[in-house]
């Protein structure tokens, strides 16, 4: 068939419709933010064609599905890469594990490729004798250069080249002190509180090193626990373990991430370190950038005596990493661990793989491959995903960058707007059409018949969409930066203006992430908690509460001389696209803190107060749980490995709740049905409850309208994520100058809703706020009152201030590479 046909598509907010998807082309779902894009693409196409394709092997013959749509043909085995599989990928796989380029190299260190001394690089004669140095030549297995192996992992660290350790004379200071004193030390919040003190009630009273060794054990490191998952999550190093994650140091000093000592950070063992290859072990390459590491192996034919089948290897790992370097991927390092990638990254290193292996008649689905690039770096991606669809697949993208739209051979428009107002075909075909589409928002965007919002210096008159734009000079207050060398940082010092919206830009890996969140946003940390010891006013959020979700990422220094006019900020908050959780018991409304409200109003209503039901009986996590699925909505089975399938409980047909809470109704709906409403459904049926609403509101403004409330957390994007954090810190409705951190918070958001995104930023300036925004969107960037740019390459050949000053100046000098993009 020549179209993938679908009929009656009703998955969410899909309104019965039937589409046409042309095969064996570059089509873009587009679409402003919740109108049904992924839906149709994720939901339905890449399920679909993946059961199909499980059934013909008869892996899953009988397994029952929802009800999304009335009929689908055409399809064909299917692979998809969405933006949150990152946050579920192990910190154990890293870029050079994932692309193959790290087995590679232990072939090489192994001996199989060389005929030369492991220890000094002589050539060895044909007993694999050493000249210079009498070593006799071994051949090892490559599993010996694997830090995930047993064989040449370091054991210290376990082949993580870092790791966690505790203090227990600080934890426990006296032989009296009891588990309950210890617990009240760490300063655990209410929830991990409860479950503590019901695991070990017993235990409370008593001191804790007279507690047993296994229940000490089970307490603090999670040892010798049952398979409770509840269990699992409540041992202190996994709690101390999240807080590293998410607020960095811990200045009580109790607990440290720390570099194994052992191997200092290489992850192998002794034996592995010893065999050299020019000069450097396999976990020296393995800390090298791929720009690095690409420099050093052009050199090593002239270091090294290689034998055809090593010549040949080097060669394909050459290619590798000539193609992650076109990629855009070459300030990655082959260590780098696979959670802390952005989105885009992932999704480029998905690209590169599926191109290696030149398999054809897929149906291969991204999801904004274009995330975390500069405008400058799109080509070479925009060239990537034609060649995929070339090699004789379809290639279906879900994506609102208008580079991508203007490629594509076919445009699906879903929309008009989102959820309810959503789930409709505005328009399907070419670009052409879809700028005439008077009914297509993207299209009025695209075409200018919609105009983006402009900060300019002026103040707001009628309707005209210009906004406040502030006038920097001397006399503006100031952070500033002084001497910062952290990670690929080269001696910057750089000032922030106060007070405005500053934008931080710059190509991939040019240090923008370095000098903001791993410098500016750890000095500030300490600041302030210094001034909190001191007992003076100070706010530190990090936009994160859920402790126990810990990918155990490597903490890095900030490395600089001092920060200068921190005077001028009352407190600060960094809202940065971490996720805010991976148990998929989380969702949106419990993280802003309304999920307790809302249970309470069920358990006020009559027919709860007639069946004792309390707040609890509300909760999926506790006694209003589904008794067959536990709460979950779903049946896991599991095909092998760390493939499995979700299927829907037959129980409770996914709702979650037992019979007893769903019995139990308000305004006419019941717990499942309010946890199933978007956002802005929400915000018109608790409007009589400002209590409830007031977060609420702020994520509708800011393009959030579509997300439902029982969303599990885990299925949010980064750029998701991080909004939701936003809309948290602005429903606290502080006062004072708060500078509030933002790490590309446009991630997923269509221009329409990116227009909402900043009258939002701007309304934060308007109330004496600063604004400090890592981004590559040049809409947003030339609504920036001043631009910061870095570069001007990435990894070694970026950390160096290019450019700085408003979006006019940076436009007018001929060193930025962003200024030639901006409005």
């Amino acid at each position: 068939m020549k179209n993938i046909i679908i009929k009656g598509a009703r998955l969410h907010n899909l309104k019965n419709i039937d589409i046409a998807i042309p095969k064996n082309e570059l089509v873009v779902a587009t679409g402003i933010s919740g109108s049904g894009k992924s839906s149709l693409v994720f939901d339905i196409i890449f399920e679909e064609g993946r059961r199909q394709y499980l059934q013909s092997l008869g892996i899953l013959a009988g397994i029952e599905e929802e009800d999304k749509f009335d009929s689908i043909s055409g399809i064909g085995p299917t692979i998809a890469v969405q933006q949150n599989i990152i946050r579920q990928s192990s910190p154990r796989s890293t870029v050079g594990s994932r692309t193959n380029i790290l087995n590679m190299l232990a072939v090489l260190f192994a001996g199989e490729g060389r005929i030369a001394c492991s220890y000094c690089g002589t050539p060895v004669g044909d007993d694999l004798t050493c000249g210079k140095c009498g070593n006799i030549e071994e051949r090892f297995p490559a599993s010996y250069f694997s830090y995930n192996n047993p064989n040449g992992m370091c054991i210290k660290c376990s082949g993580r080249g870092a790791y966690f350790e505790i203090d227990m004379q600080k934890l426990v200071p006296e032989d009296s002190t009891t588990l309950q004193q210890v617990l009240d030390a760490v300063g655990l919040t209410p929830g991990y509180m409860r479950l503590f003190q019901r695991h070990y009630f017993n235990y409370l009273a008593t001191p804790f090193y007279e507690i047993p060794d296994e229940v000490k054990e089970e307490i603090i490191y999670g040892h010798n626990l049952s398979k409770s998952r509840e269990k699992q999550s409540s041992c202190l190093t996994k709690i101390f373990q999240g807080r590293l994650h998410w607020h960095g140091e811990d200045t009580s000093g109790i607990y440290t991430w720390s570099v194994c000592s052992e191997c200092h950070g290489y992850r192998i063992g002794e034996e592995a370190r010893r065999v050299l290859l020019a000069g450097k072990h396999i976990g020296e390459l393995g800390k090298m950038t791929i720009h690095e590491l690409q420099a050093f192996l052009d050199d090593l034919p002239e270091k090294e005596t290689l034998l055809p089948f090593g010549h040949n290897l080097l060669k394909e790992i050459l290619r590798k990493t000539s193609q992650l370097i076109k990629s855009r991927l070459g300030h990655l390092s082959l260590y780098r661990e696979m959670p802390t990638l952005s989105g885009g990254e992932i999704q480029r290193l998905f690209l590169n793989s599926h191109l290696d292996s030149r398999m054809d008649s897929l149906i291969y689905i991204l999801d904004e491959p274009t995330v975390g690039l500069h405008e400058s770096e799109k080509t070479e991606l925009l060239k990537s995903i034609n060649d995929l669809k070339e090699l004789g697949n379809t290639v279906i993208v879900v994506e609102h960058d208008r580079n991508v739209i203007e490629m594509a051979e076919h445009i699906i428009d879903i929309g008009p707007k989102a959820g309810i107002e959503g789930g409709q075909v505005t328009y399907q075909g070419d670009l052409k059409g879809l700028l005439q589409c008077n009914e297509s928002i993207t299209g009025q965007y695209l075409s200018g018949k919609a105009i983006m919002p402009v900060r300019s210096r002026c103040q707001i008159i009628g309707l005209n969409e210009q906004i406040n734009k502030k006038t920097i000079d001397k006399a503006t207050p100031c952070l500033t930066i002084r001497h910062a060398r952290t990670n690929n940082l080269k001696d910057v010092t750089v000032s922030f203006p106060l007070g405005v919206l500053v934008g931080i830009a710059g190509v991939s890996g040019s240090g923008k992430s370095s000098l903001v969140s791993d410098t500016l946003v750890p000095l500030l940390r300490g600041y302030f908690h210094d001034r909190w010891e001191n007992g003076r006013t100070g706010v530190v959020e990090n936009g994160n509460d859920d402790e126990d979700e810990s990918d155990e990422s490597m903490v890095v220094e900030a490395i600089s001389d001092k920060l200068e006019g921190v005077e001028h900020i009352s407190g600060f908050a960094e809202v940065s696209q971490a996720p805010i959780g991976r148990n998929m018991n989380s969702n949106p409304v419990s993280y802003i803190g309304i999920w307790d409200k809302i249970r309470k109003v069920f358990a006020a209503q009559t027919e709860a107060i007639q069946q004792n039901l309390s707040a609890g009986h509300f909760s999926f996590n506790s006694k209003g749980a589904c008794s067959v699925c536990g709460g979950s909505g779903r049946e896991t089975l599991w095909l092998g490995g760390n493939l499995k399938i979700d299927t829907i409980c037959k129980e409770c047909h996914g709702k979650r709740f037992n019979d007893e809470a769903l019995s139990v109704r308000y305004k006419d709906k019941n717990i499942f049905d309010v946890l199933e409403m978007s956002v802005s459904e929400s915000v018109r049926f608790f409007a009589d409850k400002p209590g409830i609403i007031s977060t609420l509101k702020v994520m509708e403004r800011i393009g959030m309208g579509y997300i439902k409330l029982g969303q599990p957390t885990p299925t949010l994007s980064g750029g998701e994520a991080q909004r939701v954090k936003l809309a948290k810190e602005i429903g606290k409705r502080r006062k004072g100058n708060i500078l509030y951190v933002m790490d590309e918070p446009t991630t997923g958001l269509s221009l329409y809703d990116t227009a909402k995104l900043i009258q939002l930023l701007d309304e934060l300036i308007t109330k004496g706020n600063s604004v400090i925004v890592i981004e590559h969107d040049p809409v947003v960037l030339s609504s920036c009152d001043y631009i910061i740019e870095l570069g001007p390459g990435g990894g070694v050949e970026g950390g160096r201030l290019i450019a700085e000053g408003s979006p006019q100046a940076l436009k007018e000098n001929q060193k930025s590479i962003t200024g030639r993009y901006l409005q």
